[in-house]
C-alpha cells in the first residue's frame, strides 16, 4: 500500500516535470538555494585567495603583464600552467584588484557560473538520451543542495581552471548528443566549430579538451564515417598548433625553446612515481614530504635546484629522465602505482580530504556511493546496446587519463562529479521503472524476473532512444 502511494507520487511527480517550464522553474529555485549555500560558505570562511602557484601567476600578470613568480615573487617567468586561467584571473585582478574582497568575490561568481553551466548542459544531455525528469531533477538537486566539492567551487576554483573544464566538457556532450538526435547529419562546418571550441578549451584545461576531442571523434565517426573522423582529427591538429603557436613562441622567448604545453611535467611525474609510493601506509604523508622535496613552490632548497638545472624546462626534463629510469627498473611496482591512481581518482579516498571540509567520513561514503552508482548507470547504457552513451564514457573516462602519471588531488577527479551523479540518477530511474513493470506484469502474466529485467531494458532502450531523437537539446 504504502509503496504502492509513493511509486503513485513518483509517477504523478515525473508527468509534472516533463512540462519544461514547469522543470526549469523549480531547478532555478534549487540552484538559488544552492548559491545561497555556496555563499553562505564562502562569507563564513572569509574571502582571502588561497595560496597557490596559480594565484602566483595571475598576480604577476595583474601587476606587471607576465606570466610569472609560481613559485613567489621574483621567481621569473614560468610555463608551469596552461595561460588561460592566469589571463582570465589576471584580467579580473587588474579591475578590482589583487586579492581583493571585491576581486575574489567576482572570481567566486565566475566559478558557480561554471559549475551551473556543467549542471544545465548536462541535464540537457541526459534528456537526449531519455533520462526521467525527475531523475533529472533529483541530480540537479543533489548537486545544488549537496556540495561535496563546496571548498573547491568557492575557493580553489577561482584560480584553477576546475569548474571551467566541467562546463567546457558538459557543453560539448550536450551539443554532440543533440547532432547526434538530428535528422540532419552534422555539417563539416558544426565538426569544425566543435573542434575549435576544443582547442580553446585546452588553452584552460588539456585534459578538459581531451575529453571534448574524444566526445567529437564519436560523433564524426557515427554521423560521417571514417572519412569524418579522420578530417575532423586533421582539423582539430591544426586548430590547436595554431591557437597554442603565441604560447609556444614566448614560451622559446624566455625559455630558449619552444613548449606547446606546460612545463609541469616531470615534476608532477616524480611526484606520483618514486619508491615510497609502492605501498604508503600513510599515503598524505609521503605526498606531502615528495612536495616538499620538489616542489619550489614548498621548499627553498627544491627552487634552488630548479634554477641550479637551468630553470623549469630543464628541471622538467631532469625528473622526467629520473622517473622513466625509476619506472625502467621497477615496471610492476610503476603498474601497481597507476592502478592506484585510477582508484584514487575516481574514489577519492579519505586521506585527500582536509578535516574542515565538513563530515569527512559522510562526504567520502557519499562520493563513492555516486562514483560506483555513476559507472553502473554507464555500463547498463552500454549494455542496452545504446552506443550514444560512449559520448558519456568519453567525457567520464578521457580527462582522468593524463592524471595516473601524477599524484591524484581531489580537484582533478572535479570535471566528472556532476556526471557520475547524473549517471547514478540515470541508473536509479531505471532501476525503479524496472521494478515498477516487474510487479505489475508479474501479477499479470506470472512471467520469471530474469526474462522481465531483459525484456525491461529492451523496450526502456528503444523508448528512450526515440524519446532522445525528440527531445530538445542545449
Amino acid at each position: 500500500m504504502n509503496a504502492s502511494w509513493f511509486a503513485d507520487v513518483i509517477a504523478s511527480a515525473n508527468e509534472t516535470l516533463t512540462d519544461r517550464r514547469l522543470f526549469f522553474r523549480h531547478a532555478a529555485w534549487l540552484m538559488i538555494l544552492g548559491a545561497v549555500l555556496r555563499f553562505a560558505y564562502l562569507f563564513r570562511v572569509g574571502l582571502a585567495p588561497h595560496p597557490s602557484e596559480a594565484y602566483n601567476v595571475a598576480a604577476a600578470f595583474a601587476t606587471r603583464g607576465e606570466l610569472a613568480d609560481a613559485w613567489g615573487p621574483g621567481t621569473g617567468p614560468t610555463a608551469h600552467l596552461s595561460p588561460g586561467m592566469p589571463l582570465l584571473v589576471g584580467e579580473v585582478y587588474r579591475w578590482f584588484g589583487v586579492g581583493t574582497p571585491a576581486a575574489e568575490f567576482a572570481l567566486a561568481c565566475i566559478s558557480l557560473a561554471f559549475v551551473y553551466v556543467s549542471i544545465l548542459a548536462l541535464n540537457a544531455a541526459f534528456e537526449r538520451l531519455g533520462m526521467a525528469p525527475i531523475a533529472r531533477f533529483g541530480a540537479i538537486a543533489l548537486l545544488c543542495l549537496l556540495p561535496l566539492n563546496i571548498f573547491l567551487e568557492m575557493r580553489k576554483f577561482r584560480q584553477w581552471e576546475g569548474a571551467l573544464a566541467a562546463a567546457g566538457i558538459a557543453v560539448c556532450l550536450a551539443r554532440c548528443l543533440k547532432m547526434d538526435g538530428d535528422q540532419r547529419r552534422p555539417s563539416w562546418l558544426d565538426l569544425g566549430m566543435l573542434a575549435f571550441g576544443a582547442s580553446v578549451l585546452s588553452l584552460f584545461s588539456e585534459a578538459g579538451a581531451l575529453a571534448c576531442y574524444g566526445i567529437i571523434g564519436w560523433l564524426a565517426l557515427r554521423r560521417r564515417g571514417w572519412l569524418g573522423l579522420i578530417a575532423t582529427a586533421a582539423v582539430s591538429a591544426a586548430l590547436i598548433s595554431a591557437l597554442s603557436y603565441p604560447w609556444a613562441l614566448r614560451n622559446e622567448a624566455v625559455f630558449g625553446e619552444k613548449v606547446w604545453t606546460r612545463t609541469a611535467f616531470g615534476f608532477n611525474f616524480a611526484v606520483g612515481f618514486h619508491e615510497r609510493a609502492i605501498s604508503p601506509a600513510d599515503p598524505r604523508k609521503v605526498y606531502f614530504d615528495r612536495m616538499g622535496e620538489l616542489s619550489p613552490f614548498f621548499n627553498p632548497p627544491a627552487l634552488a635546484a630548479l634554477q641550479n638545472a637551468g630553470g623549469e624546462v630543464a628541471y622538467s626534463r631532469l625528473w622526467t629522465a629520473r622517473t622513466e629510469a625509476w619506472i625502467g627498473e621497477h615496471p610492476l611496482a610503476a603498474l601497481k602505482i597507476a592502478a592506484r591512481h585510477i582508484w584514487e581518482l575516481y574514489m577519492q579516498p579519505r586521506w585527500m580530504w582536509w578535516p574542515d571540509q565538513g563530515p569527512v567520513a559522510i562526504r567520502v561514503a557519499l562520493l563513492q556511493a555516486f562514483t560506483v552508482l555513476g559507472f553502473a548507470g554507464l555500463a547498463t547504457g552500454l549494455a542496452c546496446r545504446d552506443w550514444r552513451y560512449i559520448y558519456v564514457a568519453a567525457a567520464l573516462v578521457l580527462p582522468i587519463l593524463s592524471y595516473i602519471l601524477g599524484q591524484p588531488l581531489d580537484r582533478y577527479r572535479y570535471p566528472v562529479n556532476a556526471l557520475l551523479i547524473f549517471l547514478a540518477a540515470d541508473l536509479i530511474s531505471r532501476a525503479a521503472r524496472f521494478a515498477s513493470n516487474r510487479r505489475r506484469t508479474t501479477r499479470q502474466t506470472g512471467d520469471y524476473p530474469v526474462a522481465l529485467f531483459v525484456d525491461g531494458l529492451r523496450e526502456g532502450t528503444a523508448g528512450r532512444f526515440r524519446s532522445g531523437r525528440k527531445a530538445g537539446g542545449a
